[in-house]
């Protein structure tokens, strides 16, 4: 008769399993090719919401977001308690629902650089698991950190789509906005259907920046001074880089990260306008962005992605840039 691991015991072998896998990575600087697509979708939970103590923001610094929007008071970056061995996350605000977007940091370098989850929520839920993956093949490897970087990982952006379905109905968060289409970057509130995503009724908010979701990214991105950021979704397009046109630096990105991934680069285009994105915002910025979309729905792609992770830390920004 086999036994049941013990709680503790599982959550132990599990961090070995993937630290075995980020040696592997760290040591050969190749990928390996993840198991074929398949069509089904796996569940992911959020929890629920949790009183925190107040951490301090830093100043937001002068810049222009691109278009003007409401100003409105977002919650400041908090900390929250983790099992044991897990970095300790901020709160950099709450959803719709009032859940808390956790992001979690890594070194203490000069350079910021951040990875966004769950944009799209529980029907892009593997992009929050390969963010929960890294995050703890990180808490014992700060060695894989360069000394000059600081990294912001970012779990789900839309942790009530998270909850609500892993199916196409958690896509949205619960205002039925489309977060990728509510940024300030080339927003409008109706889209060609053409090529794009029509699974079911999605808005993109009733102006730009209006979900607290969004807002809270914003505020997060100008105060810590991001410079590089990886937005992860899926399934199956390849590497985008950030702008329209694209901008040099996230064409640079683009191009260190597909070289050492089997994501296509240049992506697949479908003829889909694209709309109020976070990759375009943050272009505008002189953030270079890549969105990176992972080969299906189920797979988390961790081996490629320690990869694109080593790549991404060690990318340099292009002279002139």
């Amino acid at each position: 008769m086999m036994t049941k691991l013990s709680t503790p015991l599982w959550r132990y072998c599990r961090v070995m399993i993937l630290l075995l896998i980020a040696c592997a990575a760290s040591a050969c600087g190749i990928g390996a090719a993840d198991p074929a697509p398949q069509s089904s979708s796996a569940s992911v939970s959020s929890p629920p919401p949790t009183s925190v103590p107040t951490a301090t923001m830093m100043p937001v610094q002068s810049k222009s977001i691109g278009t003007a929007i409401t100003q409105t008071q977002e919650a400041s970056p908090t900390a929250t308690s983790e099992p044991a061995g897990t970095p300790v996350p901020l709160i950099i605000g709450t959803s719709v629902a009032g859940r808390p977007l956790e992001v979690f940091r890594f070194g203490e370098g000069q350079h910021a650089r951040m990875i966004v989850a769950g944009i799209h929520g529980g029907y892009e839920g593997n992009t929050i698991r390969l963010a929960q993956e890294l995050v703890q093949v990180l808490a014992v490897r700060s060695d894989l950190i360069p000394p000059d970087i600081t990294l912001y990982i970012l779990r789900a952006l839309n942790p009530d789509g998270e909850a609500r379905s892993s199916s196409y109905k958690g896509r949205v968060n619960d205002n039925l906005v489309d977060l990728n289409r509510n940024w300030p970057a080339l927003w409008q509130s109706s889209w060609p259907s053409q090529g794009c995503w029509t699974y079911t009724y999605v808005t993109a908010g009733s102006g730009p920046a209006s979900e607290p979701e969004t807002r809270a990214l914003l505020n997060f991105l100008i105060s810590y001074q991001i410079e590089a950021l990886i937005s992860y979704h899926s399934a199956a397009l390849g590497i985008f880089p950030g702008g329209q046109p694209p901008d040099a630096a996230s064409i640079s990105l683009a191009e260190a990260l597909g070289a050492v991934s089997d994501y296509p680069y240049p992506p697949i285009e479908t003829g889909c306008m694209y709309t109020g994105q976070l990759i375009d915002w943050a272009s505008n910025m002189g953030i270079a962005a890549v969105d990176i979309e992972l080969s299906n729905h189920n797979d988390s792609d961790l081996y490629q992605n320690m990869n694109v992770l080593q790549a991404f830390l060690a990318w340099e920004l292009p002279t002139g840039e």
